[in-house]
């Protein structure tokens, strides 16, 4: 993962492309300078222009040893952010839908931040695609469902799409992962605005600049150790 991660680093830097070490791996980053101990993968958030112009570069670059993951490049992987995978090797998640999937070696997830006015259409919008996620699972072994299937991807393809749209009225200063996402918690412009190195693993990686305003609003007091979930089995 670490090599996943100083790939993305290259290809960022080499293109003007900013993001950031986010959630756990950036708390990973402040508190123990590298990856929590029970951690089990990497987490990277950008904005919208440099998300889009990142996975573009990284399909159009597919290398022998990584390959993009979106509901665009695996029919069966229905997230609505991305994730780098690692061809060379193979995981099994807890959820179990990552057994329909083209690729399933260790990732990256890649997060994209949007504009950002309604926690609760969030949560709404989460709640579907986790609905649908388990519904595809379902289907795996009803037919009823696996014929029915397409008709809720559809619905909730139309319906996220709208409240993404209301989503971003009158919006001043705060993100959120992109509608459908599960991940609730906003990010304030003013700590995600510049970026500043961080040593991970013995290399220099970037993180945000309010990094205490952004990992507070996630974690409380993130500085006491506290075990969290991990995906996989």
């Amino acid at each position: 993962m670490l090599e996943m991660l100083k790939y993305i680093d290259k290809i960022c830097k080499e293109n003007n492309i900013k993001y950031w070490l986010s959630s756990g791996t950036c708390l990973g980053a402040v508190r123990h300078h590298g990856f929590i101990p029970w951690d089990d993968d990497v987490d990277i958030e950008l904005l919208e222009d440099d998300y889009n112009k990142l996975i573009k570069i990284l399909r159009d670059n597919e290398t022998e040893e990584f390959v993009i993951q979106s509901s665009q490049d695996d029919p069966n992987y229905i997230f609505d952010f991305a994730k780098l995978r690692d061809k060379k090797t193979q995981v099994k998640e807890s959820f179990g839908l990552d057994s329909l999937y083209i690729h399933q070696g260790l990732f990256i997830d890649i997060f994209k931040l949007s504009p950002s006015n309604s926690k609760f259409l969030h949560y709404l919008c989460g709640r579907l695609r986790t609905a649908e996620n388990y519904t595809k699972l379902w289907s795996m072994k009803n037919k009823i469902l696996n014929l029915i299937f397409p008709c809720i991807r559809a619905f909730n393809n139309c319906f996220i799409g709208f409240c993404r749209q209301l989503d971003r009225i009158a919006v001043t200063n705060r993100y959120r992962h992109t509608m459908g996402v599960s991940f609730l918690k906003a990010r304030n412009k003013n700590d995600i605005e510049h970026v500043i190195p961080q040593t991970f693993e013995g290399n220099l990686f970037p993180i945000p600049l309010g990094y205490d305003n952004y990992l507070k609003a996630m974690y409380g007091d993130y500085m006491t150790l506290k075990k969290s979930h991990t995906h996989l089995k």
